[in-house]
């Protein structure tokens, strides 16, 4: 393994140079600075993570706000094992990572947990965003930690970085999957689950930007509560399929995808529309594999609460450079592939 002395050697500076170049810090020429990163690329240095946790000789404390794991379908149940895997790597670094739920339907619920959060004052947050009020409170919140997005973005805040899928693409991948499989037309349908927060509207606004001009093919937008639990996703098929006799495909905004399905399913039988949703929650899982779901979009998103731990961790522990904007793939899952998805 290389070490600060190898790479002062090569570079012919001082190893505090190279350490004022490691750690952004202190008066370094740009000359020299790209002759130290380049010699760091090239030995493919990495620091000593425990020996520099070891000489800090302190614990370093973050809290992960997000909603109540049960919450859209049990999908938060999906980051929250990133989080925990994240949390059990870096415990003998004396990391400790605490989780405060809140109400995704409640905008008071997440104010109160903000608080809370701060109260504890951690050295760092990661956060879902999925309330539009979360960007005035971070806005007018003075002393906060460094923070990270994940799962969605705002355009208010300044996380020290994002970690989400792009919810415009994921709206246009939807739109590019159900033109491919709506033969001869018709109308297709996007289900806008509610309450709705920036990154559904984005997901809806791809989606319509992506079946426009489409010739032959109706796009029509139906809003339904979650909050209002399986009866509202009843209603809305059953007032779906009254309104459009020819439809020939359907997208499902989120991870309420499964009661869609299931509704169309016993309504429609093996006519159904060609459907489309997200997540590999249980229940879209065992739908996906009956057939019933056609396409499921995973924004791989315990994926997302690991690298947001991470990325506190690099930032505010080894004081290293994190990228602003961390989008994770889409993936696209089907019957045949979906057992060897790895999150």
């Amino acid at each position: 393994m290389s070490s600060i002395r190898d790479i002062a050697a090569r570079a012919g500076v001082s190893i505090g140079t190279v350490d004022r170049v490691l750690n952004n810090r202190g008066r370094v020429s740009k000359q020299t600075r790209a002759r130290v990163k380049r010699i760091i690329r090239k030995l493919d240095y990495h620091p000593n993570i425990y020996a520099r946790n070891l000489s800090l000789s302190r614990t370093y404390h973050f809290t992960v706000l997000m909603p109540r794991q049960a919450q859209d379908s049990n999908y938060w149940r999906l980051p929250a094992r990133g989080v925990q895997k994240a949390a059990k790597e870096l415990e003998a670094y004396r990391i400790r990572v605490r989780i405060i739920h809140f109400d995704r339907y409640s905008a008071d619920s997440f104010e109160r947990s903000l608080n809370l959060a701060l109260d504890a004052k951690p050295d760092g947050l990661l956060l879902a965003p999925l309330h539009s009020s979360a960007g005035r409170l971070l806005s007018s919140s003075s002393g906060l930690p460094p923070y990270v997005f994940f799962d969605s973005s705002l355009p208010l805040g300044k996380p020290i970085a994002t970690i989400s899928q792009n919810p415009f693409q994921s709206g246009l991948l939807a739109s590019r999957l159900l033109t491919m499989t709506a033969n001869g037309g018709g109308t297709v349908a996007a289900v806008r689950v509610l309450p709705e927060d920036f990154h559904i509207n984005e997901r809806i606004r791809g989606f319509q930007a992506g079946m426009d001009g489409t010739n032959g093919v109706r796009v029509r937008i139906y809003d339904v509560d979650s909050q209002g639990g399986l009866l509202q996703f009843r209603d809305l098929i059953k007032r779906l399929l009254q309104e459009n006799k020819n439809l020939t495909g359907l997208f499902v905004s989120n991870a309420w995808t499964h009661p869609v399905a299931r509704y169309c399913r016993a309504r429609c039988g093996k006519k159904s529309p060609t459907l489309v949703g997200f997540d590999l929650v249980p229940e879209n899982k065992r739908l996906l594999e009956s057939g019933a779901i056609d396409f499921l979009i995973s924004q791989r998103p315990e994926l997302q609460g690991y690298k947001g731990i991470y990325a506190l961790y690099r930032h505010v522990v080894l004081r290293e450079h994190v990228r602003a904007q961390s989008m994770v793939p889409l993936d696209i899952l089907t019957r045949d592939n979906f057992r060897y998805h790895q999150d």
